[in-house]
């Protein structure tokens, strides 16, 4: 009896305190949609105050502030493009997902301090490069943390919350820099910010992930096993049928734990993966669809706070209350999720793209200052943020999507060519593919700045705008061919033989073929293929919106007895 006592006792001072609570599905993603927050808001918190600080703390001029708090914005963006990669890489090689996100805060506290105390633009380029390793770092991680976490069909969901995040950072710290620079001054600033981090890494020290979960479990139910089966061994007195049920259960213990303890699978070569993941075109349109969501935000931060200083006179509080309009639609980015999960991305991406077109390039009318331009900017700046905040969520969990589905896709294709499938256990890249998000988000947040900042320069806002409303055009289309589920699109049916054949001319082809014929051949020639073959369809569930068909095509008699 006495080894069954110590077995509970042992038992019990393992388990970590609040267990349960530790692991659940919604501390964890609070948990990461802190850390987003977090690490967007010492990022937007400098948007408002950059400018009085360049001049009164960096001893700039006043013509060099727009140079500066672009190139600012840029080496940002510069250092997660470059480190998303590494950091996606060696996160799915890495067990424990929690380490690497209190890494990336250690990141994100050398900056603040760096940033608070800067006295030229040397110390203002390193902070914003230690800002992003820390984004670049939280990012991978946090989002595959997500993606291990929740349910497959709520992905878009938790996206959605991870996505308001963003808005909630974006309009808070701008907000709230611009007051507090104004009321307490410039170290009352980031005195938000240390607390903000204070609080992210008690939560990120609290959470435990959902496998330690699992192993715990597993551990109590083998010590609970053992305990009963020292009992069994000890000459306890029970009778003949409760002993045999022991000696089963132990047994079962003993299998599991056989399998537990076998040495973990090795992970696939890197570059395998990596050109693997770039080879979907599903995600290469979401990385597209990043690039220039971002691009367009940060174009804004690098543009509108000197823009409403020049043109209506406003000061640091303006400068922040002016993103108020922009970023407050962003906040139904959960009620965006949601409905990403239930009808997948590919039309609310391609309508949000499409709706803020035309309100981009609107922005060329307000000219002047007065009470009606400031009516017209806060309205075309509210209705851009309405069709950016149908593009967060969906973009985000399109990442997973269409990770899965290419994988799901290559297992029925294997099977179909009756070959063996590939193990269906080897761990996905979720976070090389969520580096290759920040990648995107990265290159729109160095694109962004630099385009807008810089024409404004040479060309003034209206010339930001229209140049901002092509790019939203032009990826409105790429949304609506590539994004999400293949569909029966009357419109992709009707571009897709067109512009073959008119990529064709450019080729040097003829002109034999018209488009019109050239659909009625595809019509035909998919008929008689229909008529010569029999086609077994296997249908493969891809997430919650929709699936996809695989087919397996065996030649006739004929073409069997050729062959």
């Amino acid at each position: 009896m006495a080894p069954s006592l110590w077995s509970k006792l042992r038992r019990k001072d393992k388990l970590p305190v609040f267990l349960r609570l530790r692991s659940s599905t919604q501390l964890i993603v609070c948990t990461v949609t802190l850390a987003v927050f977090t690490d967007l808001f010492p990022y937007a918190v400098i948007v408002p105050v950059l400018p009085e600080a360049l001049v009164q703390r960096c001893a700039q001029p006043d013509s060099k502030v727009q140079y500066w708090t672009s190139v600012s914005l840029a080496v940002y963006g510069a250092a997660v493009l470059i480190t998303s990669p590494l950091w996606g890489y060696f996160a799915d090689r890495f067990q424990n997902r929690r380490v690497p996100m209190i890494v990336g805060l250690v990141f994100l506290a050398g900056a603040t301090i760096i940033l608070a105390f800067m006295k030229n633009v040397t110390m203002l380029m390193i902070g914003r490069i230690f800002q992003g390793l820390s984004a670049a770092l939280t990012w991978s991680v946090g989002l595959a943390l997500v993606v291990d976490t929740v349910d497959p069909k709520r992905i878009g969901h938790a996206m959605g919350w991870i996505g308001a995040s963003m808005s909630w950072a974006t309009l808070i710290a701008p907000l709230l820099g611009g007051i507090v620079n104004a009321a307490g001054g410039w170290h009352s600033v980031w005195a938000m910010c240390y607390g903000l981090v204070g609080v992210d890494i008690l939560l990120r020290l609290f959470i435990i992930e959902k496998k330690t979960l699992r192993k715990y479990q597993r551990q109590r139910n083998n010590d609970a096993e053992q305990g009963i089966y020292d009992d069994i061994v000890s000459g306890s007195s029970i009778s003949e049928e409760p002993r045999q049920v022991s000696k089963d259960k132990s047994a079962a213990a003993g299998h599991e734990l056989e399998i537990n303890s076998r040495p973990p699978r090795k992970r696939a070569a890197g570059i395998k993966t990596i050109v693997t993941v770039l080879k979907n075109p599903r995600l290469l349109a979401a990385m597209w669809g990043c690039v220039v969501e971002s691009a367009v935000q940060t174009a804004f931060d690098a543009v509108l706070p000197k823009e409403v200083q020049d043109l209506f006179g406003w000061n640091t509080v303006g400068q922040g209350l002016i993103f108020l309009p922009f970023v407050l639609p962003t906040l139904l980015g959960p009620l965006v999720g949601k409905v990403g999960d239930r009808y997948g991305p590919k039309w609310l991406t391609t309508f949000g793209f499409s709706f803020s077109t035309p309100f981009l390039i609107c922005l060329r009318f307000v000219d002047s200052s007065g009470k009606q331009k400031i009516i017209l900017l806060c309205a075309l700046l509210a209705c851009i943020g309405i069709g950016i905040s149908c593009t967060l969520g969906p973009l985000m969990a399109e990442i997973t999507w269409s990770v899965r589905s290419s994988r799901l896709k290559k297992q029925a294709e294997s099977r179909a060519d009756g070959e063996a499938p590939p193990e269906s256990d080897d761990p996905e890249p979720i976070a090389l593919a969520y580096a290759f998000y920040n990648v995107a988000f990265a290159t729109g947040a160095m694109v962004g700045p630099l385009l807008g900042g810089f024409i404004r320069d040479s060309a003034g806002m209206p010339t930001v705008g229209w140049v901002l409303g092509l790019m939203t055009a032009f990826t409105a289309v790429t949304q609506m061919l590539w994004s999400g589920e293949p569909s029966n699109c009357r419109l992709k049916r009707f571009l897709y033989p067109r512009v073959c054949y008119y990529m064709g001319l450019l080729h040097g082809r003829g002109k034999e073929q018209t488009p019109e014929m050239m659909t009625q051949e595809q019509v035909g020639s998919k008929t008689g293929a229909a008529a010569a073959t029999t086609t077994t369809t296997t249908t493969v569930s891809v997430e919650n919106h929709g699936s996809e068909d695989v087919t397996e095509k065996r030649a006739a008699g004929a073409d069997r007895t050729t062959s």
